[in-house]
């Protein structure tokens, strides 16, 4: 059996040696042939770990063209029977390829495996930091419950398995969709359909989610998905649909327009308040899991006023940027800054 781990490559090149180590450390089963391939998104490669008896790793360098894009010239280049996605900052466990390809071969067709992905937390975290790793902040893997079957919206490439069949017959990912952001659950719509439960949770399969992030990165992180929603609904409708309603994305910037323009005073206050919170040291939280737990998701509670207005700005922001011509512009532009006077 072939199998190809497809990762798109921009950033810290260190960071992605460190997570191609857990590659080729993989214990897996014989005859398993795989091909770690790695995609430079206008960007150069490290060197690459030497190759295994079973594992060899392939790099390659292409013009800026988006995540999307370098998936599937990676996909094309490396044909295989299955597909496992991955991301630059995440190492795998010894047994996550296998466990993958074991899962997968138990599911119908159209069906995916979604592996575990635990923030890993630095030696000394924040609070900031414990959300994070804890809350629904970014992924929503504490929701999650092992062998359970979810939908689109949890096909995210940073530890997803497909058949490359599937992958193939549904399109691969919309390249237009670019520079990043919902190419994925756009491709997980095509291959699942939008309403079927057809992802597998499957903890077993675990990388290690090195990505360190600071309040301010994230915010801007929600602008940029704000920013590309009105392009996912020029160019994926159904999926936009799915994932924002029936509204037009001109219809919801201009329900947008209202809201950014209230509560600036409100905005002002729970950012001052999540960053005072945030710098604090997560040993301060309650020993006690529940209470823990309980004051993680009131801080989560009061920080989603920020979250939205960062989207929503990205949003209205978008709507001038969908021209295919204008893609490396979408960048976020820190808008909520100057909303709040920061």
């Amino acid at each position: 059996m072939k199998i190809t781990v497809v990762i798109a490559f921009r950033g810290d090149p260190a960071l992605l040696r460190w997570a191609l180590e857990g590659f080729a450390r993989q214990q897996l089963a014989s005859p398993v042939q795989v091909t770690v391939a790695v995609g430079g998104d206008g960007q150069d490669l490290p060197a690459l770990p030497p190759d295994t008896a079973q594992v060899r790793f392939a790099g390659h360098r292409f013009e800026r063209m988006g995540a999307a894009a370098v998936r599937n010239e990676l996909a094309r280049l490396h044909p295989a029977d299955v597909l496992i996605f991955g991301n630059a900052d995440a190492r795998p466990e010894e047994a996550m390829v296998r466990t993958h390809v074991e899962r997968l071969a138990s599911l119908p067709p159209r069906h995916m495996v979604l592996g575990a992905a635990p923030w890993d937390v630095p030696a000394s975290p924040t609070i900031f930091d414990a959300l994070l790793a804890e809350t629904p902040m970014v992924f929503f893997y504490s929701k999650l419950r092992p062998g359970e079957r979810y939908d689109f919206r949890h096909a995210w490439t940073l530890n997803l398995s497909v058949r490359y069949d599937d992958f193939i017959a549904a399109g691969g990912f919309n390249a237009q969709l670019r520079p990043v952001y919902y190419e994925d659950l756009a491709m997980g719509l095509r291959v699942c359909g939008p309403t079927g439960k057809n992802i597998l949770y499957e903890p077993a399969a675990k990388v290690l989610h090195r990505h360190p992030t600071t309040l301010e990165q994230y915010l801007n992180r929600e602008e940029l998905l704000g920013l590309m929603a009105p392009v996912l609904f020029k160019h994926e409708p159904q999926a936009f649909a799915a994932i924002f309603g029936d509204a037009t994305a001109d219809a919801l910037g201009a329900e947008f327009r209202h809201w950014v323009t209230l509560d600036t005073p409100m905005h002002r206050f729970a950012f001052e308040r999540l960053t005072a919170w945030a710098k604090k040291p997560a040993q301060v939280l309650p020993t006690d899991a529940a209470a823990r737990d309980e004051l993680l998701m009131t801080i989560y509670q009061m920080h989603v006023p920020l979250k939205r207005l960062a989207f929503r700005l990205g949003f209205l922001r978008g709507l001038e940027l969908l021209d295919p011509a204008d893609w490396a512009a979408r960048t976020p532009a820190g808008l909520w800054r100057k909303v709040l006077g920061v």
